[in-house]
């Protein structure tokens, strides 16, 4: 050891450990210019100090020093810069990042153009086209759904047939088949056009106008409508759709398909034979879709079409999956600028080019945006075709976007591409495991935002058997059951509102205020407090004239026809259009199917309602009766059996404002008055309350109503109008039907989804029948016919929480005319005037497993129900501690605890109480929709939820600017969208089933009423921040808490993650933060915990105006905005066991993470 050391030491030119020694001082981590100067000077003092000693500014050595350091500079950020490139996570060029990605068979996506489907309005042809009845329809304009046209489907397919190719006529399709279970047959027109048969036209979308193309379209082989290969020659085509919803449904008529862009095409020639030979095309801006390669013969035509493959490895133009004899194929690659290389084959697995060949591509804006319907209306199509006599016609077409388009995409950004070249590499591009399906749907589209994937069915269901869905979301349910429970729920409920102008106060009347004249609630409102007129007493009888389907024609008559409406006296004058009639037995005998049977027959009734749908003149003919004709003047809606005696009359309510009303209520708004609106049921009409008739109770009254006394007595207020110099607060009153069963059955409900029946030509209404065994209290007897309710909605709870064992139900409509078939079925089956004190049905408090107070049934033996408190005689010997009291007085209403020890009476509201019936016996009918159809072949049914990003940015925009909600694509729209991308990459055992996701909004002005907050800051005193900056910074801290990051589809929201998050951004300047609800009737801590719906995901709408700074807390602050209702009647609402107070303890996990989360849940 010592010779070698030795030797080294004195042989050795550049032993290591010398080379260490001499640069044991110099500075490895000197790169820029500076840094290395003073390195070298440095390393030059400490090692030749006797040689280097001259270190002026002007010396020869200090310039050679400073150009080593420049070159060095220089090397070092090329040889970082290059060594940073060839690195996915820290390249910058986007050459680079496209390199990169493609190494892990990752191609990044360029622009995605619009695509949707244009809905034909009205049509009309210059060709003479005769109908069945011999109309010539040349030059007609023949509307879609036109219901002053029975002939209009008829006339319309005569008119397509005539331009259709031949072989082609109406049931005769090109093509057929289910796209996502709805009928799609794709036609083709005789367009006599030499190139390709694509039709441009403009639109502005979001202020900026864009070039789109209607295109020829097919459903070979796939999910989805999507884009025919261009051939010069060949017809447009158009796709006729029938989703069972009826005419009216937005997915039932003839559509064409629109993209955005413009279609352009290239010749190249390729001289010899290379291969894996690359043809460049620097044209900028091609879309991700609409690249198509064609072979061209010696006459520069179409000769054969080549195959595009995708870009991956295991599968592209060198080696692919194709059939073996497929071998004219090509991958297509993504450079910079959206620019393409055309990739070929090298003669081994795919053939390689030579000859003529022809490129088309489609060039998209490269921009991310929306397009509403309301962007594309009236758009105007005339397309040229030759008719079978060889003439040359026009045909001219209207069309309409029927549903928004959100799939526009820019092309991917490095970002977004190193963040999903890895995933997509990890799944190796299939869909098999969980983490599939939360990771490949986001390389589907860069418009994709976020996305979570829930599997409903597991393996293992037979295939030899049809799926059912015991949730009712893809399969009808029909379901009995004997613990249903009805009762009627009156509230009083608000909303807020600000305005700037008129148009604003315009807008909130219309879509706020008459809007909810028109919901189910409002009319069952009316037919409670708005008692019908009695005219059992007129001997008054009905006289058929004539009769149809459904309807009937005749007068009313008592030894002779009478007038009614405005030209009658009696209560006849309420028998006016859209009034309903009551008609009884004129003996013994009862009604079945619009005849009159023997009494006690099965399911006979005891009456029968009909509307009026219409009067003319007097509705007597002057004492005549019927008219010349023999039709009789007054028209109702059902078949009445002649002779049936009239009973009663229920007014026609108005649920719509006069302009003139319309233009008062604007003036008194700009004055910032406050008043009320009523129903006047003589006029048919709504009228102001002023300030001073304008009653403060809460309880409805029709004794004083239309007083102008001037002493605030008129409490028949349907609307009330309040404001506090800056804001309005509107309540509003509402009478909600609920049915329940305890625990037997669960309920499902889509409020968006209609089902038609084109055998009735009827909507298809979920149902909740009360089976005819029910017994009628008073008698004992059965009822003797089934009463049948219509579920209207669900029951969804102030903290966003939908018990599926409660619906809304409402007076079953048959004909869906917004008038009731029978107005009393609620009356018929509680009696809640008879025997009072038992017609009432009580529920508990409990905690829930997630912490929330909630409300279950309790049996009404607990109770001692009275009308007065003052009727109750209070006796320890004859009531036990704890004993539950009921007083039902519409002043009084409450809930009362007896404390034996004092002998008193105290509030208890751990309990509420409804005016129902319990233990009913029931049928549940659900009808699912069409168009999800579950394929009984597989066995996994995979739900995939997708937040678009360009309905996320539109959202946020409507949040921050006001206008247009933007709503979501349809569940149709996204499969159009993703299913050609994702249904390749999904194992064949597996359905996936698009849903749409939306936002919920939380407590500013634009979330639901229920969901209106605000929040109450205590400020430190000491701080010298001015208010508004504590409320900005208050926005600011609740807009970051909601950011999209931090939350996913169906999570909950606890106010103590927010609250500790606002303390920790507004630390030292902020002590305390409450959030108190807005909405009437809902107590504080409401809004501790609220959940969303599997679509749905949490956004903040709150604003500066929402925050309120104040000194201190107290009763006062907590208190809800609005007024206060004190009547148990009044909506259930579900508060915590713990306070909403930040800092304060509070009992639960608020805190505990979201089972939503990505990667999760499949």
């Amino acid at each position: 050891m010592a010779t070698t050391d030795r030797q080294n030491r004195l042989l050795v030119a550049e032993d290591w450990r010398k080379i260490y020694q001499a640069f044991q001082q110099a500075d490895f981590k000197s790169y820029d210019f500076e840094t290395l100067r003073r390195t070298m000077v440095a390393y030059l003092r400490e090692n030749y100090p006797d040689d280097f000693n001259d270190f002026v500014e002007s010396s020869e050595y200090v310039a050679l020093i400073d150009l080593i350091a420049y070159i060095s500079q220089a090397l070092s950020f090329r040889v970082d810069l290059n060594a940073r490139e060839n690195f996915l996570e820290t390249a910058e060029r986007r050459n680079s990042v496209l390199r990169l990605a493609r190494l892990i068979n990752y191609n990044a996506k360029r622009n995605k153009a619009a695509t949707g489907l244009l809905k034909i309005d009205s049509i009309s042809t210059s060709q003479d086209v005769l109908d069945s009845t011999g109309t010539n329809l040349a030059n007609q304009n023949i509307i879609w759904n036109d219901s002053a046209n029975a002939n209009y489907r008829e006339q319309f397919t005569t008119i397509l047939n005539a331009a259709n190719q031949t072989g082609q006529l109406f049931g005769n399709p090109r093509e057929s088949g289910k796209i996502g279970g709805i009928d799609t047959e794709v036609y083709t027109l005789s367009s006599n056009q030499l190139d390709l048969p694509i039709f441009k036209f403009q639109s502005a979308v979001g202020g900026v106008t864009r070039q789109f193309e209607i295109i020829p379209s097919t459903i070979t082989d796939s999910a989805s409508i999507y884009e025919s290969s261009p051939v010069p020659g060949t017809g447009l085509t158009y796709t006729y759709r029938s989703d069972g919803s009826g005419d009216s449904s937005n997915n039932t008529g003839f559509f064409f398909l629109f993209k955005q862009g413009r279609l352009e095409s290239q010749d190249f020639t390729v001289d010899s034979s290379v291969t894996n030979f690359v043809k460049s095309f620097a044209t900028s801006n091609i879309n991700d879709t609409d690249v198509y390669l064609y072979k061209l013969d010696q006459f520069g035509q179409i000769a054969e079409a080549w195959s595009k493959v995708p870009s991956l490895s295991g599968n592209n133009a060198i080696y692919n999956s194709l059939s073996k004899t497929e071998r004219n194929v090509y991958n297509v690659v993504t450079k910079a600028n959206d620019a393409i290389d055309l990739v070929f084959g090298d003669g081994n697995f795919a053939n390689i080019p030579l000859g003529n060949f022809r490129l088309y591509y489609r060039i998209s804006d490269n921009a991310k945006y929306g397009i509403q319907s309301s962007d594309m209306q009236d758009v105007q199509l005339t397309v040229p075709y030759t008719d079978a006599n060889g003439a040359q016609q026009t045909l001219s077409l209207s069309l309409s976007l029927k549903s928004s388009v959100y799939n526009a995409a820019a092309t991917e950004s490095n970002d977004a591409i190193k963040e999903k070249a890895s995933q997509v590499y990890y799944s190796q591009n299939r869909m098999i495991t969980a983490e599939d399906y939360q990771v490949v749907p986001l390389s589907a589209s860069q418009e994709i935002v976020k996305v979570r994937s829930v599997n409903r069915s597991a393996s293992g269901i037979s295939r030899a058997k049809e799926i059912l869905d015991p949730t009712g979301a893809y399969s009808n349910v029909s379901t009995f059951a004997e613990d249903g429970i009805l009762y009627r729920e009156e509230s009083i409920q608000q909303f807020t509102f600000n305005f700037n102008n008129r148009s604003d106060i315009q807008s909130t009347i219309d879509n706020d205020v008459e809007a909810k004249l028109k919901n189910a609630y409002a009319r069952q409102f009316y037919y409670l407090k708005y008692a019908t007129k009695d005219v059992s007493g007129l001997s008054t009888t009905w006289s058929s004239s004539t009769t149809s389907t459904n309807t009937n024609t005749g007068f009313f008559t008592s030894g002779g026809a009478l007038v009614i409406g405005d030209s009658a006296t009696s209560n006849l004058k309420y028998a006016k259009p859209g009034a309903l009639v009551k008609f009884t037995s004129p003996d013994t005998r009862e009604f079945l199917n619009n005849t009159l049977v023997t009494a006690g027959t099965d399911e006979a009734e005891d009456r029968i309602w009909a509307k009026i749908g219409a009067v003319v003149l007097d509705g007597a003919n002057g004492g005549k009766g019927n008219l010349e004709t023999g039709v009789g003047p007054v028209t109702l809606n059902n078949i009445v059996p002649n002779g049936s005696v009239v009973n009663a009359i229920i007014p026609n309510l108005t649920t719509s404002f006069s302009k003139t009303l319309e233009a008062n209520i604007l003036d008194r708004i700009e004055a910032y008055e406050e008043f009320g609106l009523r129903y006047d049921i003589d006029n048919e009409e709504w009228k102001v309350i002023t300030s001073t008739n304008l009653s403060t109770s809460s309880v409805f009254s029709l004794a004083d109503t239309g007083s102008t006394t001037g002493t605030n007595a008129d409490a028949s207020w349907w609307f009330k109008f309040t404001n506090d110099g800056n804001t309005y607060t509107v309540q509003y009153r509402k009478l909600d039907y609920i049915f329940e069963s305890e625990s037997q059955n669960k309920f499902h409900y889509d409020v968006e989804e209609k089902i038609y029946d084109y055998r009735t030509g009827k909507t298809v209404k979920d149902t909740v029948k009360l089976l005819k065994t029910n017994s009628i209290v008073s008698t004992g007897n059965s009822v003797g016919y089934p009463i049948t309710w219509q579920v209207v909605d669900t029951v969804t709870e102030s903290d966003g929480f939908q018990d599926n064992r409660k619906v809304q139900v409402g007076f079953f409509d048959d004909d869906d005319d917004g008038v009731v078939d029978n107005p009393e079925i609620f009356d018929i089956i509680v009696e809640p005037s008879l025997s009072e004190s038992t017609k009432f049905v009580f529920f508990e408090k409990y905690i829930s497993y997630d912490n929330i107070e909630r409300f279950r049934p309790y049996a009404a033996t607990n109770f001692v129900v009275s009308e007065k408190e003052a009727d109750i005689t209070l006796s320890s010997a004859t009531y036990s501690d704890n004993q539950l009291f009921y007083f039902y007085a519409a002043d009084e209403d409450v809930i009362k605890k007896y404390d034996a020890t004092t002998n008193t009476l105290s509030t208890n509201t751990d309990y509420i109480a409804r005016r129902g019936r319990s233990s009913l016996n029931f049928q549940y009918k659900h009808h699912a929709g069409q168009e999800t159809r579950i394929d009984p072949s597989v066995s996994n049914i995979v739900d995939v939820y997708m937040l678009e990003r360009t309905y996320d940015n539109l959202f946020r925009i409507f949040l921050q600017d006001g206008g247009t909600r933007p709503e979501t694509s349809t569940s149709d729209q996204l499969r159009i969208n993703y299913s050609g991308i994702l249904n390749p990459l999904k194992s064949l055992s597996d359905q996936i089933v698009y849903h749409p996701v939306k936002y919920k909004v939380l407590f500013g002005s634009t979330a639901g009423e229920e969901l209106q907050a605000t929040f109450k800051v205590v400020k430190n005193p000491k701080t010298n921040v001015s208010d508004a900056v504590i409320k900005t910074r208050v926005i600011a801290a609740i807009n970051e808490f909601f950011a999209l990051d931090n939350w996913d589809f169906g999570d909950s929201f606890y106010f103590t993650e927010l609250a500790a998050y606002v303390h920790n951004e507004l630390a030292p300047d902020l002590l305390t933060v409450v959030i108190v609800p807005n909405q009437s009737g809902q107590s504080f801590g409401s809004l501790f915990q609220l959940n969303s719906a599997a679509d749905e995901i949490f956004i903040s709408g709150a604003t500066v105006d929402d925050v309120s700074i104040i000194d201190a807390l107290g009763a006062n602050q907590l208190a809800a905005s609005g007024s206060v209702v004190t009547s148990t009647s009044t909506a259930t609402t579900n508060t915590t066991t713990g306070s909403a107070v930040s800092g304060s303890t509070t009992t639960g996990s608020g805190s505990t993470s979201s089972s939503g989360s990505s990667g999760s849940g499949y």
